[in-house]
């Protein structure tokens, strides 16, 4: 009896754990939330689809640098600038390996590099990043020699960059801060106002005046958003 009593309580973690509600993988989350999104007003979702193309570019971005990185590795190791493309392409990491595999499937059909190189630099929705990776890549297929170490120094570049926006964003912290509280001040003003002078937001809804002082209200305070936002954004 008491080793029944021992082993219960050596296996009780682990039942706790098994008890413990788990989180479905993002797989099983995003088909989930998609009837939600299908189900939305058509104006928020553009908005979504704006939002993760615009998330997906930043991360595809982000992983330029590891790219041009093994590149130059293949470099040193005695490849050729296309097989090097191809083979760093085959490890690349999503999203990034969306745009490189029909570029690498290209090449082993024996598509021209150049070709490949402009056309994924001209793809819609590219990024200066990647238009830079591959102007730059296209120059080392031109220039030949020591290509390892000026692609090295592009990945350096695209590094530095990404250091400066980040470091940016964090200094204009406090402007979005300050752009969000002008913005919602009006807003809580009202709710405020409400709760002291019910009568007074009466007045708002229920006569001609109150509702053009509304509209007006609501307007300016969109424009004056809107406007500051836009400030910040440029700031960085």
């Amino acid at each position: 009896m008491k080793g029944w009593w021992v082993g219960l309580g050596a296996a009780s973690p682990f039942l706790l754990v098994g008890a413990l509600p788990r989180h479905p993988p993002r797989s099983a989350r995003g088909a989930a939330a998609a009837p939600l999104r299908r189900a939305a007003p058509a104006p928020l979702q553009r908005c979504w689809a704006h939002l993760q193309r615009r998330n997906t570019a930043a991360r595809r971005d982000g992983q330029l640098p590891e790219l041009l990185e093994r590149i130059a590795s293949g470099l040193r190791a005695g490849l050729a600038l296309g097989p090097a493309l191809m083979e760093a392409a085959q490890d690349a990491p999503y999203p990034l390996a969306i745009e490189l595999g029909p570029l690498a499937l290209a090449l082993r059909h024996g598509v021209p590099l150049q070709t490949e190189l402009t056309r994924w630099g001209n793809t819609p929705g590219g990024s200066p990043d990647v238009r830079l990776v591959a102007a730059a890549l296209d120059l080392a297929r031109q220039a030949g020699g020591a290509t390892s170490r000026a692609v090295d120094r592009v990945a350096a570049t695209l590094r530095e960059r990404r250091e400066l926006q980040a470091e940016a964003r964090a200094l204009a912290t406090q402007a979005r801060a300050s752009a969000g509280v002008l913005a919602v001040a009006p807003l809580a003003f009202t709710a405020l106002v409400a709760t002291i002078e019910p009568g007074a937001l009466a007045v708002l809804f229920t006569t001609p005046l109150g509702l053009v002082c509304l509209v007006a209200g609501a307007g300016l305070d969109a424009l004056g958003a809107a406007w500051m936002g836009r400030i910040v954004r440029n700031a960085w």
